[in-house]
């Protein structure tokens, strides 16, 4: 389908998937996949519904899912269609499990294409709100088709600002010090559970700035298409560049570059 435009199927499939997820309510179970992980049976038929209707209009592309589905295992690191070369979709089908299965309401499907390094076209969709975020490369960003952009916080004690903690966390990790040391800087931090709706939240001005050392890719690609094309500013950590690594996302976003390099600066 030479003509089919890649955002309008992403957006179609982001949809779809928070259908399912709204199907599921209440009526899956949660396991474990490693300590503080959950997985329920509705981010497995999210997944399914993404790749079926992604794949079943660019045959051709790669995919790379959160979760293993029976009879389609995800890519490895460094195998065609995940990282480095390629066009691959990115996806995240349920980005805030915990917030899902306890009914907190804080989670969203996020699914991007990506060519090579680059991100091509993103969609975030809130099924709660029926908020949908979408992004095309050079296009803008826009919320429920209205284009956004974030408010020019420039001094982190004006910003309101998010943190993404790892699953396993100890008092004397990294992202407790870059806590603490945040902390005493901006007006308020919040932690919502969702990375994807973080950034998404960010681009239309909700919060101000956001950060994290480690993730993967699925739970940031979106996001960080839509981040930057509402004209926020994304970079690493002091002595890091400024380059979206897929493999190993970590970075600070912020509304302003000058938030951006305050924020830096603190962290250290």
């Amino acid at each position: 389908m030479p003509d089919t435009d890649p955002l309008e199927i992403c957006e179609i499939a982001a949809r779809a998937a928070g259908r399912v997820l709204a199907d599921w309510r209440g009526r899956f179970t949660a396991t474990s996949k490693g300590p503080r992980d959950l997985v329920t049976e509705a981010d497995h038929a999210a997944q399914r519904e993404v790749r079926g209707i992604v794949l079943g209009a660019f045959p051709q592309h790669g995919f790379v899912g959160e979760e293993t589905d029976a009879g389609s295992p995800a890519a490895a690191p460094g195998q065609p269609g995940h990282s480095g070369s390629g066009l691959r979709w990115i996806v995240d089908p349920l980005d805030g499990t915990t917030n899902y299965v306890h009914g907190f309401p804080a989670y969203c499907v996020s699914v991007a294409l990506a060519d090579g390094a680059e991100l091509v076209v993103a969609t975030i969709y809130d099924p709660l709100r029926d908020e949908c975020f979408t992004a095309r490369r050079g296009g803008g960003a826009f919320l429920n088709g209205t284009r956004i952009g974030p408010p020019l916080v420039t001094d982190p004690d004006q910003a309101v600002a998010a943190v993404s903690f790892p699953a396993h966390v100890t008092l004397d990790c990294q992202a407790v010090r870059d806590f603490l040391a945040v902390l005493p800087h901006v007006q308020a931090i919040r932690r919502t559970g969702s990375t994807a709706l973080n950034l998404a939240y960010l681009a239309c001005g909700r919060l101000h700035a956001f950060w994290v050392r480690r993730i993967a890719c699925w739970d940031v690609a979106a996001g960080a298409l839509i981040a930057r094309e509402a004209g926020c500013a994304l970079g690493g950590f002091a002595g890091a560049g400024d380059a979206l690594d897929l493999d190993r996302p970590g970075f600070i976003v912020a509304s302003t570059p000058e938030l951006l390099a305050a924020l830096r600066t603190t962290m250290g």
